[in-house]
């Protein structure tokens, strides 16, 4: 048995408070008030504690609401031993920092987690089947992750989850992917019209990985899926066509005006996403197979998004 298996479990870090990071510490308010003896912190960038932007207010006021404690640490600018120094104050930490801290940020942290002896670690993992992609997929920010992977299962330590999400839902619609053209009644098709993408929305990731967290018996060194929604590009133009009322053209971009698309815009995070999607495997699952589907977990899927955020245009 692992030192964090015989360990109590109720001091709890969050890194991060963006967007994941709030629907994050929304999930785990919920499933608190359940039980009284968990204590919620989030760790933020010592900057954001003096920005007075309205959002940033509205935030730290969320936050006092919520009885969420406030730390600090920057992870471009303190060393693994340091920022060790603050995650051992904690039983477990889920990471919501995304990867807006540039390359090799994930496996600082993951390093930084172990050093620490942290009892059980959610990685930044919100994303595609790493494993299944593997190695070599044109995104060094997947390779990172595959790499966390490898340093999280060569250790008997600390216990991880893994909760795989697929794209934020929103992604899919933002108009920087060029996926969804709304105005133009139009689904650009990354690789073939029947690859399919899994979504889900992050207040869903809030919600289910903090039900993952508390799952009892409880889960620990394993990946878990879940899904708002899982279909493929044909689908998805059908379903945009049916919630618009008028039909959506279905273009698809083959493999090689994608990669020309990279190579013309090599700094383009968006058409090397694009890119890396073109993919019959590892970035869709079955929603049927999923952890939200096996408990009977109501979430919100794409024709729900729709409804919420898109009106007719």
């Amino acid at each position: 048995m692992s030192i964090s298996n015989s360990r109590q479990i109720s001091n709890i870090l969050i890194l991060g408070a963006g967007e994941l990071g709030m629907a994050m510490l929304n999930g785990f308010v919920r499933e608190k008030e359940r039980r009284p003896d968990v204590k919620l912190t989030v760790l933020l960038r010592p900057l954001s504690l003096g920005n007075t932007s309205q959002e940033n207010l509205l935030r730290q006021r969320q936050l006092e609401a919520w009885g969420i404690d406030i730390v600090t640490a920057d992870f471009s600018l303190q060393s693994e031993k340091e920022l060790a120094t603050v995650f051992a104050k904690y039983d477990a930490v889920i990471n919501c920092s995304g990867f807006v801290g540039g390359k090799g940020t994930q496996l600082k942290i993951t390093r930084a987690v172990l050093l620490a002896g942290v009892a059980r670690y959610f990685p930044w993992q919100f994303g595609v089947d790493y494993d299944r992609i593997g190695m070599g997929s044109g995104q060094p920010v997947w390779d990172e992750q595959l790499a966390v992977r490898s340093l999280l299962r060569a250790q008997q330590r600390t216990n991880w989850v893994i909760v795989s999400t697929g794209m934020f839902t929103s992604y899919l619609f933002d108009p920087g992917f060029g996926v969804v053209e709304r105005e133009l009644h139009r689904v650009n098709a990354p690789g073939s019209a029947d690859y399919s993408i899994t979504l889900t929305t992050p207040e869903d990731i809030g919600q289910l990985t903090a039900k993952i967290f508390f799952q009892r018996p409880r889960i620990d060194n394993d990946i878990i899926y879940i899904a708002g929604d899982s279909m493929t590009y044909r689908q998805l133009a059908e379903l945009l066509g049916e919630h618009d009322r008028c039909a959506y053209t279905l273009v698809v971009e083959d493999h090689q005006a994608l990669q020309d698309a990279v190579t013309a815009s090599p700094e383009s995070l968006t058409a090397a996403y694009r890119l890396a999607f073109a993919r019959a495997d590892g970035v869709s699952w079955d929603k049927a197979k999923t952890y939200n589907v096996r408990q009977g977990i109501e979430v919100t899927d794409v024709r729900g998004w729709l409804k919420q955020h898109c009106p007719d245009v």
